[in-house]
């Protein structure tokens, strides 16, 4: 085998996910911009072509399709024709660039990258950015890959409770680009939306779906403005419950108070424009990076102590956890931070050197860097232990699942 230090290592990036540029897409993105490009030789393999051309921007060869999996999350199901194809033009572009390691970014493709890792002797790697369900990790084969890494803890205590080694679980957590957070061009939110000079202005950012629990956030301000009434809340993204959010702003007569942004490119420059506090009302969340974000520009963040949130969040030191779902722990803890200018100038600072010691892209890179270099040394063993402890974990995954099927308590794990 030769020695990584001799040339490049190429690298296939393979990434799975829907037509937009937001968390996982963002991570890819800045990893790809920052990777060691004298060591390492990065490819990328996706299906959308709105990060197929973010990706060409920074220079990488670049191949978009669309990707079939078995037993997935839309239809058709049972695309075998689909996923054959997927296997062969796998282990075309492995062949064609040489590739020595496969890096999965998110567990989606891993269904079938496992089968060309495997045929073809070289590691594979899952990033895994959310959890899944335990019907999930079995027919993605998330047993089977040589290494995972996980973004947040919750993420990789799954694979533990499935009996997956130790040494083939890592969490490396996300990492902040400050470069592209800190852009030339700031916009005054106050001055965008005509907010008076005493108002305090809390901010969040995310998709408009259920699970980031925007309607509670809603909620907590409609409590908070009664004793509060110079209190704004401003909103961007875009998503299914954007009427259903808009009905709740106008049932609770708070067009005054609560604005929607729509989705935005230039969410770094609103951060640095006059932002008082940073708030999340998520339902669940493996690590938030946007909340470190937040804390690299010095806001105090409110946000529910769930998944991976505290590993970013340290209450009472950077920002204030409350409980998930209660709208009125959220109410107080918006009133706390309005209340106390002090407090919050103390939050942000104290969040801006833990995000500054903890989760710049530099750290996050050097580790994925080291993980690469461990992985091409090591491809062969560990390949090989891989596979075998691969096909026990997945017989015993699917012994479990038929279980709680057996008894009724299939739930998400």
């Amino acid at each position: 085998m030769e020695k990584v230090e001799s040339k490049r290592v190429p690298i296939l990036f393979v990434h799975y996910g829907e037509d937009w540029i937001r968390g996982s897409e963002r991570c890819l993105l800045d990893l790809l911009k920052c990777l060691n490009k004298k060591t390492f030789k990065p490819i990328v393999w996706c299906n959308s072509q709105i990060m197929a051309a973010q990706v060409r921007r920074l220079g990488v060869t670049t191949y978009c399709q669309p990707f079939t999996l078995l037993l997935g999350w839309h239809k058709p199901f049972f695309d075998f024709n689909g996923f054959r194809q997927l296997i062969h033009r796998g282990e075309t572009l492995v062949d064609r660039h040489h590739v020595k390691i496969i890096h999965s970014n998110s567990g989606g493709p891993c269904q079938w990258l496992n089968f060309v890792a495997r045929k073809r002797q070289i590691p594979l790697l899952a990033h895994l950015h959310c959890r899944y369900p335990l019907r999930d990790r079995f027919t993605l084969g998330l047993h089977w890959v040589t290494k995972s890494i996980a973004v947040s803890q919750p993420i990789a205590r799954q694979l533990l409770d499935d009996s997956v080694r130790k040494d083939r679980v890592e969490v490396i957590s996300n990492g902040i680009d400050s470069a592209r957070l800190c852009p030339e061009q700031v916009i005054d939110i106050r001055q965008l939306l005509g907010f008076d000079a005493g108002d305090i202005v809390l901010f969040s950012t995310g998709s408009l779906i259920e699970r980031k629990g925007m309607d509670l956030i809603i909620s907590a301000i409609g409590k908070a403005r009664l004793q509060y009434p110079h209190i704004k809340l401003v909103i961007a993204g875009s998503g299914e419950c954007h009427e259903q959010l808009c009905q709740q702003i106008e049932a609770f007569e708070l067009q005054d108070s609560v604005f929607l942004l729509g989705e935005r490119d230039d969410v770094p420059s609103l951060l640095q424009g006059g932002i008082d506090i940073f708030i999340s009302g998520a339902r669940e969340e493996v690590f938030g990076l946007v909340l470190a974000e937040a804390g690299l520009h010095g806001i105090p963040v409110i946000a529910p102590r769930v998944g991976g949130i505290p590993e970013v969040i340290q209450d009472g030191e950077t920002g204030i956890l409350v409980e998930p779902n209660d709208i009125m722990h959220l109410a107080q803890a918006i009133e706390k931070l309005v209340s106390r200018p002090n407090l919050r100038k103390q939050l942000g600072n104290a969040a801006k050197a833990y995000v500054e010691e903890r989760f710049l892209i530099e750290r996050n890179v050097a580790q994925f860097e080291r993980c690469y270099c461990d992985l091409v040394k090591q491809h062969q063993a560990t390949n090989t232990v891989a596979l075998k402890q691969g096909w026990w974990l997945g017989l015993k995954s699917l012994i479990h699942f038929i279980a709680k099927l057996w008894r009724g308590q299939l739930i998400k794990q």
